[in-house]
């Protein structure tokens, strides 16, 4: 096959997925990190937060379309590869965005999962899907493949700003020199259950210096909001960090982004921290505040549903290393 036939076959490729996921939108809407939105179209809903910016990304090359075919079955992958992370692990690493058969074996779709996994990841890659619970078929296709579940994510969000007051706990925003303190709150609060430290691909030590890392670059401008304890003559013992809100189908939404505190001298500075962040993000113009925890970590799963957090939707982790 020339060149030129290649790129026709490509495009032909691209075609036919675009078409099976025009098809297939009214049952990919719980694919939307918006699927809350309960009161907005679902067809909507889907094709400008989920289907449109998977088509664009592809389009600008941010995203890369694999078909594989089995046994006269195709089944796509659309997938990116992560740059700041494969640069801070030293090996590829890469997330996949969706995966679309065309047919209806879980036992066919499960071996095409694991064959783009060895073509993709090589010998020492990272390869990660999230996948809405809604989705029954690509789970029970998990588990014809290799890999492994990492955790279930239970995705929360908070739309009562309107009986938001201020907090009465001193607070202020981080600062470079709180970073070494920060960095220890991070690494001595280990939370066994975050999509690092369950999956075994990853060291406790390493996963820690991940969180560490992340703690600092937040900090330094990756979130927009680090807020601390703000106690006379005491380090930083606990941090939370938010990203402003964007404007998403007429709302305006933002997210936490990292949380860790040090209950051992002084307690309950995760919910203060929290009803401070919630109130800065009000006076920010903020409609809706996400978050995310698993399953597992039922002291988190408290704090937000006692602050007022809602249960938006459920994902399940999976990821695959040699």
């Amino acid at each position: 096959m020339t060149s030129s036939e290649e790129l026709s076959s490509v495009m032909e490729n691209n075609t036919d997925f675009f078409r099976l996921l025009d098809l297939r939108a009214d049952d990919l809407t719980y694919y939307s990190p918006y699927s809350f939105l309960r009161e907005t179209d679902s067809a909507r809903l889907c094709r400008e937060t989920f289907t449109g910016p998977l088509i664009q990304d592809i389009g600008k090359g941010k995203a890369s379309v694999t078909i594989l075919d089995i046994e006269g079955r195709r089944t796509w992958f659309v997938w990116r590869e992560l740059a700041w992370d494969s640069e801070y692990f030293r090996r590829r690493v890469v997330r996949i965005d969706l995966i679309l058969p065309d047919h209806d074996s879980a036992e066919i779709t499960g071996r095409a999962i694991t064959r783009f996994a060895e073509k993709t990841a090589g010998n020492d890659g990272y390869i990660s899907v999230n996948i809405p619970s809604e989705d029954l078929f690509l789970i029970r296709s998990m588990a014809h493949s290799e890999f492994r579940l990492v955790e279930t994510r239970l995705n929360y969000y908070f739309d009562s700003f309107d009986s938001v007051t201020a907090p009465s706990e001193p607070v202020r925003q981080a600062l470079p020199d709180d970073i070494p303190a920060l960095r220890d709150v991070a690494m001595n609060m280990r939370n066994c259950f975050d999509r690092v430290h369950a999956d075994p691909a990853f060291t406790d030590e390493v996963a820690d210096a991940y969180l560490d890392t992340f703690i600092e670059q937040s900090v330094k401008g990756f979130a927009d909001i680090v807020t601390v304890p703000d106690l006379p003559g005491v380090k930083p013992f606990a941090f939370l960090a938010a990203d402003d809100p964007a404007e998403i189908m007429g709302h305006r939404i933002a997210k936490l982004v990292l949380a860790a505190a040090d209950n051992s001298e002084h307690k309950g500075w995760l919910s203060k921290l929290l009803s401070a962040v919630i109130f800065e993000l009000k006076q920010r113009g903020t409609d809706i505040l996400t978050t995310i925890t698993q399953a597992s970590n039922r002291p988190a799963i408290r704090t937000w549903e006692w602050a007022g957090f809602r249960l938006g939707f459920v994902t399940h982790l999976w990821s695959y290393s040699r």
